[in-house]
């Protein structure tokens, strides 16, 4: 059965149960708040090490060929050109079309917390070096960015340097069978996952008031993810037949929507990549998780779109050109943020935005809290297609992608 199968197939398990629970049941639901926890730290557990052991190698073997720098500086253009783009069309998107305003909540809670750069920062240069492999693994960055220095560092010495690598080398390997064991048992962690986030939306959703939102929002991802992903694959990928590199990133995309999470399918991501794609590891190993780091493309969409509506809803003036600059300026400087929150960026993001703005908006996002769900899902979703697109489009520039027939992906 191939691995977007068992997704599918635990996601309805799951939706079926979020279905039949009662959504009064506290203990029920404290039991699967629980399960979901539970889940989505095990679809992270190998995550850390493998990014730890593999970039390294990657980074040395891309040195070694006089490739890094150039690998790196495609790869971080073409992610921060992403994000700009994708909130380009979020912005023209909602200006245009122009959703209907959202009542305002006065029983809204608070539903996130603002993004600091400045701890953001001390976290990726914590007092000691060796406390990044202490941190929690909700954020990348620290373990990313201690692992391209130790792949730097393997090139000064290659005979001293030589044991270090070939055991780095070893774990690598390790971890990628780790990782793809429970690549392969995240079907049935998406069982509780999605059962959690559907009962959680029934509780919450109100069509009346979020339904023209979410329909614009769901249009814009149907319209990225079935005409522009595959337009760019297209011409960017040899005129190839793109709909089945989107085939071989199903599975890790419906682990993104069904859970809301981008780290809960990096690891399904990275197997896809290989083994589907066809993409070497020392290019695999260096893009991916820098396109979660800095490539929440998706998320950009959907937070400009969302933000609009915000504006929208609280002023009958419209949006000045000024603020619709400001935010296409703003959001994706926050997006860069998101590599602390892989699990409900989009409703992050808004928190900063209404934050940085002011003006009497600082909590305008509480009108949208009640589709945090939802908002995060279809941003998750769009940037682990975005990113597999990416990484597949970069890794063909560098010669590291070799085609394989669908009939062989996994």
């Amino acid at each position: 059965m191939k691995i977007w199968m068992k997704y599918l197939i635990g996601a309805l398990l799951g939706a079926a149960i979020a279905l039949v629970v009662p959504t009064g049941d506290q203990t029920l639901r404290g039991v699967l708040a629980f399960l979901f926890e539970l889940s989505i730290r095990v679809g992270r557990y190998a995550l850390v090490p493998l990014i730890l052991f593999s970039v390294p190698v990657a980074v040395f073997e891309l040195n070694e060929d006089k490739e890094f720098w150039k690998t790196l500086g495609r790869t971080v253009l073409v992610l921060v050109a992403s994000v700009a783009a994708f909130t380009l069309i979020g912005v023209i998107t909602a200006a245009v079309v122009r959703p209907a305003r959202i009542p305002l909540l006065a029983d809204a809670a608070p539903a996130a917390s603002v993004l600091s750069l400045k701890d953001l920062l001390l976290d990726v240069f914590p007092p000691s070096l060796f406390s990044t492999l202490a941190a929690p693994g909700a954020y990348l960055l620290p373990v990313y960015f201690l692992a391209t220095l130790l792949g730097l560092a393997f090139s000064f010495d290659r005979g001293a340097t030589k044991p270090v690598l070939a055991l780095f080398d070893s774990f690598s390997r390790i971890f990628y069978q780790i990782n793809s064991f429970f690549a392969e048992f995240l079907g049935v962690l998406i069982i509780t996952v999605a059962a959690y986030n559907i009962l959680e939306l029934r509780s919450s959703l109100r069509l009346d008031i979020y339904r023209p939102l979410l329909l614009v929002i769901g249009v814009e991802a149907l319209a990225m993810a079935l005409v522009a992903i595959p337009a760019f694959l297209y011409f960017a990928c040899g005129r190839k037949n793109p709909y089945r590199y989107l085939y071989a990133l199903l599975a890790p995309s419906l682990g993104a929507l069904f859970s809301g999470d981008v780290y809960f399918a990096l690891g399904s991501l990275t197997k896809h990549a290989k083994e589907s794609l066809g993409i070497r590891r020392r290019s695999n190993g260096l893009v991916l998780p820098l396109a979660f780091i800095l490539g929440r493309a998706g998320t950009a969409l959907v937070t400009a779109t969302a933000f609009i509506v915000v504006l929208s809803s609280y002023s009958n003036l419209g949006i000045s050109v000024g603020s619709l600059a400001w935010i296409l300026a703003a959001a994706p400087l926050l997006t860069f943020m998101l590599s602390a929150a892989p699990g409900g960026g989009a409703i992050v993001a808004l928190t900063a935005l209404c934050t940085l703005y002011g003006k009497g908006f600082e909590n305008g996002y509480l009108i949208v809290a009640p589709i945090a769900l939802p908002l995060a899902a279809v941003g998750a979703f769009l940037d682990t297609l975005w990113a597999g697109a990416a990484a597949l489009f970069i890794a063909k520039r560098g010669g590291q992608a070799q085609d394989k027939e669908a009939r062989f992906f996994i």
